[in-house]
């Protein structure tokens, strides 16, 4: 059986505006999305991803490649450092964990 890691979650993050406005337009979806995201940022190595990793990610929550690409650039939810993103907020609150 593989190991589940934890990273904590704000049980009021639906009222985040910047998700708000990211359900406003993907409803359930596009938060579920975000969140598959989260996780799987959390299971690499510094919580970082290549924006090659896109097509996987794609493939991983089954959903098209734009969708993918809106929710990672459009909603302030993450970062890019070059060809590279993170979640500002995860990273945070990993180094509590770490």
């Amino acid at each position: 059986m593989k190991d589940a890691y934890y990273f904590s979650h704000d049980s009021n993050a639906r009222n985040d505006q910047r998700l708000m406005k990211l359900r406003m337009k993907y409803g359930p979806e596009g938060y579920g999305i975000y969140f598959m995201i989260i996780e799987i940022l959390r299971d690499t190595e510094n919580y970082t991803l290549h924006i090659s990793d896109v097509q996987s990610i794609c493939f991983d929550v089954r959903v098209d490649k734009d969708k993918v690409l809106d929710i990672l650039k459009n909603y302030n939810l993450f970062v890019f450092e070059g060809d590279f993103f993170y979640s500002k907020s995860l990273s945070r609150r990993m180094e509590k964990l770490d």
